[in-house]
């Protein structure tokens, strides 16, 4: 699993919320969020901390959303 991984991921939060399919969404973002950890845990690039940590914000707020 990678950066791209994680981008199709979000994507299909933003697409389950658009088409009204919260349980679809709930499911991606538990899924999206273990990614970032395992991502975050195996990285020592600091380019790859800051755009884990801006996925990170979009899944918080688009988890936000759903409740």
């Amino acid at each position: 699993m990678n950066i791209a991984d994680l981008h199709k991921l979000t994507q299909e939060i933003i697409n389950a919320i658009a088409n009204k399919q919260p349980l679809l969404a709930k499911t991606n973002i538990a899924k999206t969020q273990e990614l970032i950890d395992k991502l975050t845990d195996s990285t020592t690039n600091n380019d790859e901390l800051v755009e884990l940590s801006k996925y990170q914000t979009l899944v918080t707020l688009l988890n936000n959303k759903l409740k």
